[in-house]
C-alpha cells in the first residue's frame, strides 16, 4: 500500500498547484493507492456549502487526475466562525462530511473514522480543531472535557486495541510533536489557556502513544519526523503540512530524525508487512520533488 501524505494545502495560487504536479510525478514513478489529506483544505475559511465552486478549484482540479481516493480531515481553518482559522465552528466540517457522500474520491464518512485496508494497515481519523480552537466551540457539548471530547478519546482508545491490522496509524490536523511556530500539543504558540494550546490534543494522542504506529499531523507549514519520544514511547510523529505553502521558521528545540521548512512538500508512505517506509520529498526551484529524507520503519524484532 503506497499512500500519499499531504496537509494544508488549501491556499490556492501556485504552490499548490506545482506541489500536486509533483505528487503526479512521483506517483507515476512509484506508484500511489491512497492519499491522506490532514484538514486546512481551505483558506481562510471551509465552504459553508457543498455546491461551493472552491472544492472544483481546490480538490478536484489539483487531486483528480491522481485518480485515487484520499482520506480527508478537517483543520482549524476548515472550521472559521469569526475569523479565518479560528476552529470554532464545526459547521465547516459538517459540510465537508456531506460533499464526500457525492464525490467519491472525498474520503469523510465522518469527523471521526476507521478506514483499513484488509489486515495491513488502519487509519484512525480524529478531529482536533475543537481541542485547539482560537475560540470556544459554538457547541458547547464539544468544548474541551465535554461529553464529546470524552467520546472521541474513548473511541480512539478503543478501536486501537482491537484492531487487528499489522500498522496503525493516526490522523489529526494537529501535530503531538513540532519545532515549528505552532509548536507541540499543550503548547500550542505559546498561549496561555489550555484550550488555545491544546491540552485535550495532548490527552486524545495519549491513548494512542505505544498503540499506533505513526502519528500523522499537519498544521505546521513544514515537513518533519519524530522517532518515538519519552513522552509517547513505542510511536513516531510525522508532521505534513507543507502542501500549500511553507512558514520558515522552527523555534522547537526538539530532537527530529528529519525536518525542513526549505520549500514546500509532502510524504509517501510505503506500507509492507515487513516495514513502513517513509520518504519525505521537497520541491527544487524547478518544482521537481527532490527526496530529502527516507526512514525505514520497523516493528520490534523484524529485521
Amino acid at each position: 500500500m503506497r499512500v500519499l501524505v499531504m496537509g494544508d494545502q488549501g491556499k490556492g495560487g501556485e504552490v499548490p498547484v506545482r506541489v500536486a504536479q509533483a505528487m503526479q510525478a512521483v506517483c507515476a514513478r512509484d506508484g500511489c493507492d491512497l492519499g491522506v489529506g490532514l484538514g486546512d483544505n481551505f483558506y481562510p475559511a471551509g465552504p459553508r456549502d457543498v455546491a461551493s465552486p472552491l472544492f472544483r478549484e481546490r480538490f478536484e482540479a489539483l487531486y483528480g487526475p491522481l485518480r485515487m481516493p484520499f482520506l480527508m480531515l478537517s483543520g482549524n481553518h476548515d472550521q472559521s466562525w469569526v475569523w479565518g482559522g479560528d476552529g470554532a465552528d464545526p459547521a465547516g466540517a459538517d459540510v465537508q462530511v456531506a460533499y464526500a457522500r457525492t464525490h467519491p474520491q472525498w474520503v469523510m464518512p465522518a469527523r471521526t473514522y476507521r478506514a483499513a485496508v484488509g489486515d495491513l494497515v488502519a487509519f484512525f481519523a480524529v478531529d482536533t480543531v475543537p481541542l485547539a480552537s482560537s475560540l470556544p466551540s459554538v457547541r458547547p457539548a464539544e468544548r474541551p472535557g465535554g461529553p464529546w471530547d470524552a467520546a472521541q478519546r474513548a473511541w480512539l482508545a478503543g478501536a486501537l486495541a482491537a484492531s487487528q491490522a499489522r500498522w496503525n496509524l493516526v490522523l489529526g490536523h494537529h501535530p503531538l510533536f513540532s519545532n515549528g511556530r505552532h509548536g507541540s500539543a499543550g503548547a500550542y504558540d505559546g498561549l496561555p489557556f489550555p484550550l488555545q494550546r491544546g491540552d485535550a490534543v495532548r490527552e486524545l494522542y495519549g491513548v494512542a502513544c505505544g498503540r499506533a504506529d505513526v502519528l500523522l499531523g499537519g498544521h505546521d507549514h513544514l515537513l518533519a519526523l519524530f522517532a518515538p519520544q519519552p513522552e509517547c514511547a513505542g510511536t513516531w510523529s510525522l508532521v505534513s503540512g507543507a502542501a500549500g505553502e511553507v512558514r520558515p521558521g522552527m523555534p522547537g528545540r526538539r530532537a527530529a530524525a528529519f525536518q525542513s521548512d526549505a520549500g514546500p512538500g509532502f510524504a509517501w508512505l510505503d506500507v509492507t508487512p515487513d516495514a513502513l517506509t517513509v520518504r519525505l520529498y521537497v520541491l527544487d526551484a524547478t518544482g521537481a520533488a527532490r527526496l530529502a529524507h527516507e526512514e525505514r520503519i520497523t516493528k520490534p524484532g523484524t529485521p
